[in-house]
Protein backbone atom coordinates (compact mmCIF):
# COMPACT_ATOMS: atom_id res chain seq x y z
CA UNK A 1 0.00 0.00 0.00
CA UNK A 2 1.54 3.50 -0.92
CA UNK A 3 1.68 5.81 1.61
CA UNK A 4 -0.25 9.06 0.85
CA UNK A 5 1.39 11.50 3.59
CA UNK A 6 4.31 13.94 2.23
CA UNK A 7 3.36 12.58 -1.47
CA UNK A 8 1.80 13.74 -4.72
CA UNK A 9 -1.44 12.38 -5.31
CA UNK A 10 -3.41 12.19 -8.79
CA UNK A 11 -6.99 12.29 -8.90
CA UNK A 12 -8.28 10.15 -11.91
CA UNK A 13 -12.19 11.22 -12.44
CA UNK A 14 -14.10 9.55 -15.00
CA UNK A 15 -14.42 12.66 -17.30
CA UNK A 16 -14.42 12.15 -21.14
CA UNK A 17 -10.86 13.72 -21.28
CA UNK A 18 -8.69 11.05 -19.75
CA UNK A 19 -10.00 8.86 -22.83
CA UNK A 20 -8.76 12.14 -25.30
CA UNK A 21 -6.07 12.78 -23.32
CA UNK A 22 -4.74 9.25 -22.25
CA UNK A 23 -1.24 9.41 -23.71
CA UNK A 24 -0.29 12.63 -21.98
CA UNK A 25 -1.31 11.69 -18.51
CA UNK A 26 0.25 8.25 -19.29
CA UNK A 27 3.32 10.58 -19.64
CA UNK A 28 2.59 12.30 -16.66
CA UNK A 29 2.43 9.52 -14.55
CA UNK A 30 5.53 7.97 -15.73
CA UNK A 31 7.51 11.13 -15.31
CA UNK A 32 6.35 11.80 -11.63
CA UNK A 33 6.36 9.67 -8.19
CA UNK A 34 2.38 9.40 -7.44
CA UNK A 35 0.15 7.94 -5.69
CA UNK A 36 -3.13 7.49 -7.99
CA UNK A 37 -6.67 7.83 -6.85
CA UNK A 38 -9.03 6.52 -9.40
CA UNK A 39 -12.85 7.09 -8.97
CA UNK A 40 -15.65 4.91 -10.31
CA UNK A 41 -14.82 3.13 -13.40
CA UNK A 42 -11.57 4.05 -14.96
CA UNK A 43 -9.65 0.61 -14.46
CA UNK A 44 -10.10 0.34 -18.57
CA UNK A 45 -7.30 2.96 -18.62
CA UNK A 46 -5.16 2.42 -15.23
CA UNK A 47 -5.06 0.58 -12.04
CA UNK A 48 -5.28 2.71 -9.32
CA UNK A 49 -3.59 2.94 -5.95
CA UNK A 50 -6.84 3.66 -4.13
CA UNK A 51 -9.83 2.91 -6.01
CA UNK A 52 -12.52 5.53 -4.64
CA UNK A 53 -16.37 4.48 -5.17
CA UNK A 54 -19.40 6.63 -4.09
CA UNK A 55 -22.17 5.44 -5.11
CA UNK A 56 -24.07 1.95 -4.84
CA UNK A 57 -24.98 2.75 -8.90
CA UNK A 58 -21.85 3.02 -10.12
CA UNK A 59 -20.40 0.17 -8.30
CA UNK A 60 -23.35 -2.56 -9.49
CA UNK A 61 -22.01 -1.58 -13.05
CA UNK A 62 -18.75 -1.49 -12.47
CA UNK A 63 -17.80 -2.78 -9.36
CA UNK A 64 -16.91 -6.00 -11.40
CA UNK A 65 -13.53 -4.30 -12.83
CA UNK A 66 -11.64 -3.08 -9.75
CA UNK A 67 -8.49 -4.48 -9.29
CA UNK A 68 -7.09 -7.00 -6.57
CA UNK A 69 -4.00 -4.56 -6.59
CA UNK A 70 -5.88 -1.45 -5.51
CA UNK A 71 -6.82 -0.37 -2.09
CA UNK A 72 -10.79 -0.04 -2.18
CA UNK A 73 -12.37 3.19 -0.80
CA UNK A 74 -15.49 4.30 0.13
CA UNK A 75 -17.90 6.60 2.24
CA UNK A 76 -19.47 5.20 5.07
CA UNK A 77 -23.04 5.53 3.44
CA UNK A 78 -22.10 3.08 0.83
CA UNK A 79 -24.22 -0.26 2.62
CA UNK A 80 -21.47 -2.60 2.92
CA UNK A 81 -23.94 -5.19 1.40
CA UNK A 82 -23.14 -3.54 -1.60
CA UNK A 83 -19.61 -3.73 -1.36
CA UNK A 84 -18.80 -7.27 -0.74
CA UNK A 85 -20.90 -8.23 -3.77
CA UNK A 86 -17.85 -6.93 -5.92
CA UNK A 87 -15.25 -6.90 -3.32
CA UNK A 88 -14.44 -9.18 -0.89
CA UNK A 89 -11.39 -7.58 0.77
CA UNK A 90 -10.69 -5.39 3.37
CA UNK A 91 -11.49 -1.53 3.00
CA UNK A 92 -10.90 1.82 3.98
CA UNK A 93 -14.17 3.96 4.74
CA UNK A 94 -14.29 8.16 5.53
CA UNK A 95 -16.69 9.91 7.46
CA UNK A 96 -18.58 12.82 5.72
CA UNK A 97 -22.04 14.36 6.74
CA UNK A 98 -23.43 14.41 3.18
CA UNK A 99 -25.32 17.72 2.74
CA UNK A 100 -26.83 19.54 -1.04
CA UNK A 101 -27.22 22.68 -1.70
CA UNK A 102 -30.55 24.54 -1.24
CA UNK A 103 -32.12 27.14 -2.68
CA UNK A 104 -31.22 30.41 -1.08
CA UNK A 105 -27.44 29.10 -1.08
CA UNK A 106 -26.85 31.89 -3.75
CA UNK A 107 -26.81 34.52 -0.76
CA UNK A 108 -23.24 34.13 0.46
CA UNK A 109 -24.63 35.47 4.32
CA UNK A 110 -28.02 33.07 4.43
CA UNK A 111 -27.67 29.64 6.36
CA UNK A 112 -28.47 27.68 3.41
CA UNK A 113 -24.99 29.30 2.16
CA UNK A 114 -22.94 28.97 5.55
CA UNK A 115 -24.01 24.84 6.25
CA UNK A 116 -22.36 23.58 3.13
CA UNK A 117 -18.87 25.50 4.67
CA UNK A 118 -16.08 22.84 3.97
CA UNK A 119 -14.04 21.50 6.51
CA UNK A 120 -12.71 18.39 8.66
CA UNK A 121 -13.44 18.11 12.13
CA UNK A 122 -13.34 14.90 14.20
CA UNK A 123 -12.37 12.65 11.86
CA UNK A 124 -15.29 13.71 9.26
CA UNK A 125 -15.60 15.56 6.62
CA UNK A 126 -18.12 18.43 5.93
CA UNK A 127 -19.51 20.40 3.28
CA UNK A 128 -21.82 19.72 0.21
CA UNK A 129 -20.66 16.91 -2.13
CA UNK A 130 -22.14 15.56 -5.30
CA UNK A 131 -19.45 13.41 -6.90
CA UNK A 132 -16.75 11.23 -5.73
CA UNK A 133 -13.99 12.86 -7.00
CA UNK A 134 -13.99 15.90 -5.45
CA UNK A 135 -14.48 14.02 -2.01
CA UNK A 136 -11.26 11.91 -3.08
CA UNK A 137 -9.73 15.36 -3.02
CA UNK A 138 -10.83 16.22 0.50
CA UNK A 139 -9.42 12.84 1.51
CA UNK A 140 -5.98 13.41 0.07
CA UNK A 141 -5.99 16.44 2.22
CA UNK A 142 -6.87 14.83 5.07
CA UNK A 143 -4.74 12.16 4.40
CA UNK A 144 -1.48 14.38 4.44
CA UNK A 145 -0.92 14.68 0.73
CA UNK A 146 1.46 17.94 -0.26
CA UNK A 147 0.13 18.19 -3.52
CA UNK A 148 -2.80 16.94 -5.10
CA UNK A 149 -3.36 17.17 -8.87
CA UNK A 150 -6.31 16.12 -11.07
CA UNK A 151 -7.70 14.32 -14.47
CA UNK A 152 -10.62 13.98 -16.06
CA UNK A 153 -12.67 16.21 -13.63
CA UNK A 154 -14.77 17.96 -17.00
CA UNK A 155 -18.14 18.59 -15.71
CA UNK A 156 -21.11 17.71 -17.15
CA UNK A 157 -21.87 20.66 -19.08
CA UNK A 158 -18.27 21.09 -21.06
CA UNK A 159 -19.23 19.94 -24.48
CA UNK A 160 -22.91 21.68 -25.74
CA UNK A 161 -25.83 19.95 -25.66
CA UNK A 162 -26.89 19.14 -29.35
CA UNK A 163 -23.08 17.50 -29.40
CA UNK A 164 -24.52 15.03 -26.55
CA UNK A 165 -27.59 14.59 -28.54
CA UNK A 166 -25.81 13.32 -31.30
CA UNK A 167 -23.07 11.28 -29.28
CA UNK A 168 -20.30 13.24 -31.01
CA UNK A 169 -19.52 13.73 -26.88
CA UNK A 170 -19.56 12.11 -24.06
CA UNK A 171 -19.86 12.97 -20.41
CA UNK A 172 -17.61 10.14 -18.91
CA UNK A 173 -14.86 8.10 -20.31
CA UNK A 174 -17.52 5.24 -21.08
CA UNK A 175 -20.65 5.24 -23.21
CA UNK A 176 -21.38 8.22 -25.33
CA UNK A 177 -23.61 11.47 -25.09
CA UNK A 178 -25.65 11.91 -21.75
CA UNK A 179 -24.17 9.49 -20.13
CA UNK A 180 -24.90 10.99 -16.59
CA UNK A 181 -28.74 10.44 -17.55
CA UNK A 182 -30.22 13.81 -16.97
CA UNK A 183 -31.34 16.63 -18.59
CA UNK A 184 -28.78 19.14 -20.10
CA UNK A 185 -30.68 21.99 -18.25
CA UNK A 186 -30.04 19.94 -14.55
CA UNK A 187 -26.70 18.71 -15.11
CA UNK A 188 -25.99 22.66 -14.97
CA UNK A 189 -27.28 22.82 -11.65
CA UNK A 190 -24.99 19.90 -10.88
CA UNK A 191 -21.80 21.88 -12.35
CA UNK A 192 -22.77 25.04 -9.77
CA UNK A 193 -23.10 23.08 -7.25
CA UNK A 194 -19.88 21.39 -7.90
CA UNK A 195 -18.13 24.52 -9.40
CA UNK A 196 -19.14 26.37 -5.16
CA UNK A 197 -18.27 23.34 -3.47
CA UNK A 198 -14.47 23.11 -5.25
CA UNK A 199 -14.08 26.80 -4.29
CA UNK A 200 -14.82 25.82 -0.75
CA UNK A 201 -12.27 23.10 -0.97
CA UNK A 202 -10.08 25.06 -2.90
CA UNK A 203 -9.78 28.08 -0.45
CA UNK A 204 -10.12 25.57 2.65
CA UNK A 205 -7.60 23.77 1.36
CA UNK A 206 -5.06 26.69 0.95
CA UNK A 207 -5.90 27.82 4.65
CA UNK A 208 -5.69 24.29 6.71
CA UNK A 209 -3.01 22.58 4.51
CA UNK A 210 -0.92 25.49 2.13
CA UNK A 211 -1.98 24.64 -1.05
CA UNK A 212 -4.61 24.12 -3.85
CA UNK A 213 -5.13 21.94 -6.43
CA UNK A 214 -4.69 21.86 -10.17
CA UNK A 215 -6.91 20.11 -12.98
CA UNK A 216 -4.70 19.57 -15.88
CA UNK A 217 -7.09 18.15 -18.54
CA UNK A 218 -10.07 20.22 -19.98
CA UNK A 219 -12.95 21.07 -17.44
CA UNK A 220 -16.16 23.08 -17.08
CA UNK A 221 -14.63 24.37 -13.66
CA UNK A 222 -11.80 26.49 -15.08
CA UNK A 223 -10.45 28.39 -12.27
CA UNK A 224 -8.54 25.63 -11.64
CA UNK A 225 -7.39 24.67 -15.15
CA UNK A 226 -3.58 24.64 -16.12
CA UNK A 227 -3.12 24.05 -19.64
CA UNK A 228 0.34 24.47 -19.72
CA UNK A 229 1.17 21.08 -17.84
CA UNK A 230 0.17 18.84 -20.33
CA UNK A 231 0.67 21.02 -23.10
CA UNK A 232 -3.18 20.92 -24.46
CA UNK A 233 -4.61 23.45 -26.72
CA UNK A 234 -7.78 25.58 -26.20
CA UNK A 235 -10.97 23.40 -28.25
CA UNK A 236 -13.62 26.25 -29.33
CA UNK A 237 -16.55 23.62 -28.62
CA UNK A 238 -15.45 23.58 -24.91
CA UNK A 239 -18.75 25.80 -23.07
CA UNK A 240 -17.31 28.24 -20.68
CA UNK A 241 -18.40 29.06 -17.58
CA UNK A 242 -20.98 31.39 -16.83
CA UNK A 243 -22.17 31.79 -13.32
CA UNK A 244 -26.10 31.96 -12.88
CA UNK A 245 -27.88 35.06 -12.97
CA UNK A 246 -30.22 35.62 -9.59
CA UNK A 247 -33.77 34.81 -12.18
CA UNK A 248 -31.71 31.49 -12.97
CA UNK A 249 -31.88 30.50 -9.65
CA UNK A 250 -35.27 29.79 -9.06
CA UNK A 251 -35.36 27.37 -12.58
CA UNK A 252 -32.25 25.78 -11.22
CA UNK A 253 -33.77 24.42 -7.74
CA UNK A 254 -37.39 24.66 -9.06
CA UNK A 255 -38.36 24.43 -12.45
CA UNK A 256 -34.82 21.72 -13.54
CA UNK A 257 -35.52 18.67 -10.87
CA UNK A 258 -38.61 18.12 -12.61
CA UNK A 259 -38.62 15.22 -15.39
CA UNK A 260 -34.59 15.82 -14.30
CA UNK A 261 -34.30 12.18 -15.79
CA UNK A 262 -33.72 11.88 -19.63
CA UNK A 263 -34.98 8.30 -18.96
CA UNK A 264 -31.94 6.35 -21.80
CA UNK A 265 -28.93 4.45 -20.27
CA UNK A 266 -25.58 5.25 -22.56
CA UNK A 267 -23.26 4.95 -19.95
CA UNK A 268 -22.73 1.33 -21.40
CA UNK A 269 -19.16 0.40 -21.99
CA UNK A 270 -17.93 0.15 -25.79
Amino acid sequence: MKKIKDSHVLVIGSGPSIKKYWNKIENFINNNNLVIFGCNYVTNFIIPDYHFWGSTKRLKKYGKFINKKSVVVTSEHLPKNEIRKYWKGKYKTFKIVERRWKRGSENKESKEYKRCRVYYKNGKMFGCFYDISSEAIFYAYVQGASKITVVGNDGYTLYPEKDLDQGKESQHCYGEGHTDGYTYQYCKRKDWDKYRTLNLLYKYGKKRYGFGFKIITPTIYDRFYDSMILNIENNSKWQKWKEPKKKEYKKMYVKYLKNRKIGRDKDKIK
